[in-house]
């Protein structure tokens, strides 16, 4: 059914469709079944507008974890796009200097 929903949106809207989940680390088996139906599904459109943005805690998620080999299969069989972006923790100063830009205040305030 859902997998319906997405095709109908994507028919009927001309821009892109982006679907984001967050603390994928902690995906379930039925979540990962219909994400692969999604990704199949939307693999073999030739206007390529679906896109799918998920975050995990990298320490928590090994290659071997079911979302990354289902990710290798839908890349290997129906030539879906993926790309991992891996980024590291702020340092204490520089959230502390973002978060005052953001307040406005001095970074000893914050």
């Amino acid at each position: 059914l859902f997998c319906q929903f997405v095709d109908v949106i994507l028919r009927c809207h001309e821009g892109p469709l982006i679907l984001f989940l967050d603390d994928c680390q902690w995906i379930d088996n039925a979540s990962i079944v219909l994400l692969n139906q999604i990704l199949m599904m939307t693999g073999s459109a030739k206007d390529h507008r679906f896109f799918f943005f998920g975050t995990c805690r990298d320490d928590e998620m090994g290659e071997s974890h079911p979302l990354n080999l289902m990710l290798t299969n839908v890349n290997s069989l129906c030539g879906t796009r993926t790309t991992k972006i891996c980024l590291t923790s702020m340092s204490k100063s520089a959230l502390n200097e973002m978060v005052s830009t953001e307040l406005s205040l001095l970074p000893r305030i914050t």
